[in-house]
């Protein structure tokens, strides 16, 4: 089969081609040659902290109670308070073995405050330390320590007490009794400061309390490295491009060499076929058109116009068939009486 396209259709597909021959060229070229970076976060560091709390709570000696030792999550009387036992933890891990310092300290902090949870106005505070604070560096991957602290409400309801007949504020008042540190790291460059709590909070001048305890979450984080990476080329992309490349140079050739552009004998057969075939209905096919003399010769504009004609003037278009042309000179005709109309298709 003899594959042809109009001239004006080859050109604008062989533009295309060698356009996008231009583009896959250059695009291999700067997907090849362009080196591209992308951030890279490593993580070089790793590391936890878990503080606790547990507390015992041990009343004097009575006849209402077999011992002297409560367990915690129970209402306590303050009238039979004896002292409240703390005992604090924290545990350190890291992933690497580096130098490490750890500082801590217990400290009781009476507040005079409204409201409640995290919307608590304090309007006075006052802290007491109940150890001393504690340096600890090692060179390690993991630490930990237990501290273990007695103390009786005693002073911090005094303290509540004073407070109110100074200030004349009628507040609520607690005690938080809790164990406060940083555990410090250097890794590479950068020093890491992990800040630690966990604590009690109690209720002064009630008589019966509740002590709360914090929940002691991990705390959790890691130290990355952030550098610049070369990213390798993109081998789909490139593939994909070489593939285009070659469409586009196999397709060029074909173009110009193979398919070739229709004659125009065979061009003019196609143009006057499509008429016969649209506007067959209206047409008249001759084997011969007598010489005939016609005093009006009208030169029509197209083959609508003939349409228009012929309906006006209740007379088919006729034309004599011919092999090659399908239409004899490329003319079609209106014989009304004596006017003679016109159409050439080419």
């Amino acid at each position: 089969m003899k594959l042809t396209l109009h001239k004006k259709t080859k050109k604008f597909i062989l533009i295309i081609l060698v356009f996008l021959l231009l583009f896959a060229g250059i695009q291999t070229y700067n997907t090849i040659t362009k080196e591209e970076t992308a951030t890279k976060e490593t993580v070089i560091f790793e590391y936890s902290c878990h503080p606790s709390v547990d507390y015992t709570v041990y009343i004097l000696p009575n006849e209402l109670y077999p011992g002297t030792e409560l367990e915690e999550g129970r209402y306590y009387s303050k009238r039979l308070l004896d002292y409240i036992q703390a005992d604090f933890a924290v545990e350190y891990q890291g992933s690497d073995s580096i130098p490490v310092k750890i500082q801590y300290q217990v400290l009781a902090t009476v507040n005079g405050y409204q409201g409640q949870a995290e919307k608590k106005n304090i309007y006075w505070s006052k802290s007491f330390p109940l150890s001393e604070e504690k340096v600890v560096e090692i060179e390690g991957d993991n630490w930990n320590t237990t501290e273990q602290i007695n103390f009786t409400l005693d002073e911090y309801d005094a303290l509540a007490v004073r407070a109110k007949e100074l200030t004349g504020m009628n507040v609520t008042n607690e005690v938080i009794v809790e164990l406060l540190g940083t555990v410090t790291t250097n890794v590479t460059k950068e020093e890491v400061t992990i800040p630690f709590s966990t604590n009690l909070e109690i209720p002064l001048l009630e008589d019966v309390f509740q002590v709360k305890k914090s929940a002691g979450e991990p705390i959790k984080g890691s130290v990355t490295e952030t550098e610049e990476v070369i990213l390798p080329v993109n081998r789909v992309k490139v593939s994909l491009l070489a593939v285009l490349i070659l469409l586009c140079i196999a397709a060029i050739p074909i173009l110009m060499f193979v398919i070739k552009e229709p004659d125009e004998l065979a061009m003019l057969r196609k143009k006057n076929s499509g008429l016969i075939k649209n506007y067959g209905s209206r047409m008249v096919a001759m084997k011969e058109i007598p010489d005939m003399e016609f005093s009006r010769y009208y030169q029509v504009y197209s083959i609508k116009d003939m349409i228009k004609i012929a309906d006006e003037v209740q007379k088919p278009i006729i034309y004599v068939p011919d092999e090659n042309t399908a239409v004899r000179n490329n003319e079609l005709l209106i014989i009304n009486e004596n006017s003679l109309y016109r159409w050439f298709s080419a």
